[in-house]
């Protein structure tokens, strides 16, 4: 019985001991394979395979079997030639959860891990022609096969419904990831052509001429500054760049309302010439600067409070009217003035608002019963008559002196073709009240009403003068752009600056009820004016020759003046 169980006993120790001295081996055969494997990378990377391997003469391989060195050598030459030089894991999680999975076994571990990285890695190309074909072939990288799945509404937020193709896009259409992805992209492609040009990153592949090489030699050649360009440059929208200068009017401020601010269009236009008139009766002249504006001098007008006062085109005249039934021309450069007691063959009692021409040869008047009034400031007569059916309450010029524009009571805009006198367009505001202000630039028209609304239309689409009598009269509407909705009383006043990017509209009912809106892109600019802006009620303003300064009149009497540093 005690011999038994000792002889078992002995069995079981010599097993157990077989077992671990097998576990032993086996764990440094493992080990001399791991050994081998980082040597043979290490003369991969930095050279000296055949030094790397010489220290044995065997070499255990990583399943455990040995083999000898020349072997060796030509089944990693074979592999090195057959195998890519690396491969990319994009497996990710899933080749570690089988070696998880797998307990750590070596062999069936390695096989798995590369027959998954070998479907999802591309060997390596040296070919970079070839390369650069199958990327352009390949197209996405990673695809989210979810996005297919995805179902959204384009209703259900505001912030979507500026994806639909149009207004009237049902509610029940609802579009996939894949379509809401390429509407996304869409519009983002639509707003950067709008805010963010990149024409200037093309380039011109047509051959340089001989005149072009004359060009490049004579700016070389010159040392003028190269910073300021005659031509149009574009402004940034949503920031405007602004700083304020001192009072225009600091010498010499008005003691009424400012009803009346011009720049004379042919000064220069780094220190323009600038008139200021309110009802106090007073014309007064300054020479504006940055640091410091000067009076020139100031003319008083004891029997007409003012009410509009503006330079006769380039000419150094100036038109000051009033709620009289005369007014005045005053020649600024020879000191004359010259009283036009009435307009005769005109019954009217107030002239306070009129327009002149850019040119300064014609001056139109809004008289009464809907009457438009045509005067010849070189001969002091009378030209004639134009009819709107409603009041007349606005009028505007166009920028090359041919057509003018009026607007009134009605709601309606009219323009006529000065040198016929024929009406060549009517259509009917969008917003439906009654015309308080016109501005019209080359490229577009700015409608205020008393509702406080200000529409913006383009001139493009304005009919041709071929149009019959009754399609003209027929008020048909239009389309604006833009309904600029900022101002909260009746718009009073609206203008363009010289390259018209620039919209400036006010209200006189209101504290800082001045808007400037950046025309090309139709959006308000948000940085400026500010709560903190000392505005006030603003009644006039203008902007100087090219745009470098933009003044304001406001009820305390103070001509503001301002810089805009992208004109500068």
């Amino acid at each position: 019985m005690d011999k038994s169980f000792t002889r078992k006993r002995h069995d079981d120790e010599n097993d157990r001991g077989g077992k671990r001295q097998k576990a032993k081996t086996k764990a440094a055969r493992r080990k001399q394979a791991e050994e081998a494997e980082e040597q043979r990378l290490t003369a991969l990377l930095f050279g000296g395979s055949s030094s790397a391997l010489t220290t044995t003469e065997s070499v255990v391989t990583a399943d455990g079997s040995a083999t000898t060195e020349e072997n060796y050598q030509q089944q990693q030459q074979q592999q090195q030639t057959d195998e890519p030089l690396f491969e990319i894991d994009r497996t990710g999680r899933e080749v570690a959860d089988e070696e998880q999975e797998d307990g750590g076994s070596s062999k069936e571990s390695t096989k798995k891990k590369k027959s998954k990285i070998a479907k999802s890695a591309k060997p390596y190309l040296a070919n970079d022609e070839e390369s650069n074909d199958d990327a352009k072939e390949s197209g996405p990288v990673w695809v989210d096969e979810e996005d297919a799945e995805i179902e959204v509404n384009l209703l259900e937020t505001d912030r979507l419904r500026k994806l639909r193709k149009s207004r009237h896009e049902e509610a029940a259409v609802a579009l996939s990831g894949v379509e809401l992805e390429q509407r996304m992209r869409q519009r983002y492609q639509t707003t950067m052509e709008r805010t963010a040009r990149t024409d200037w990153a093309e380039l011109d592949e047509t051959p340089e001429s001989d005149d072009d090489e004359a060009e490049k030699s004579a700016i070389q050649g010159t040392s003028m500054s190269l910073l300021r360009t005659s031509g149009q440059r574009r402004l940034e929208p949503n920031q405007l760049d602004i700083v304020r200068c001192p009072d225009a009017n600091l010498k010499d401020p008005s003691a009424s309302v400012v009803r009346a601010v011009h720049f004379h269009p042919g000064s220069d236009p780094d220190s323009p010439l600038l008139l200021t008139a309110g009802l106090d009766k007073t014309l007064r002249f300054f020479q504006v600067g940055e640091e410091e504006s000067k009076k020139i001098h100031g003319i008083h007008f004891p029997k007409l409070p003012i009410y509009s006062a503006s330079f006769l085109g380039s000419t150094g005249n100036v038109v000051v009217t009033g709620r009289r039934k005369f007014f005045y021309i005053y020649d600024a450069a020879a000191g004359k003035l010259d009283h036009i007691p009435e307009i005769v063959g005109r019954p009217e009692r107030s002239l306070e608002t009129c327009t002149a021409s850019p040119d300064g040869r014609t001056l139109a008047i809004v008289g009464n019963d809907g009457f438009v009034i045509l005067f010849d400031t070189h001969s002091k007569q009378w030209i004639a008559d134009l009819k709107l059916n409603g009041n007349v309450r606005t009028i505007a010029f166009s920028p090359d002196g041919r057509y003018i524009s009026a607007s009134g009571s009605d709601g309606d805009v009219y323009k006529w073709d000065l040198r016929s006198r024929k009406c060549v367009e009517r259509f009917a505001n969008a917003d439906g009240t009654a015309c308080s202000a016109l501005a019209v630039s080359s490229q577009h028209t700015a409608v205020g009403a008393h509702s406080g609304v200000v529409n913006l239309y383009s001139n493009s689409a304005s009919p041709s003068a071929d149009r019959n009598e009754n399609e003209l009269l027929s008020s048909a509407a239009r389309t604006p752009i833009k309904s600029i909705l900022n101002l909260q009383s009746g718009v009073h006043a609206t203008r363009f600056n010289g390259d018209g990017q620039i919209l400036a509209m006010t209200t006189k009912m209101e504290q800082r009820g001045l808007k400037l809106m950046h025309v090309p892109t139709a959006t308000v600019f948000a940085n400026w004016p500010t709560n903190s802006t000392p505005l006030g009620y603003v009644w006039s303003m203008d902007f100087s020759p090219e745009s470098k300064y933009f003044a304001m009149g406001n009820d305390k009497g103070k001509c503001l003046l301002y810089r805009l540093k992208h004109y500068s």
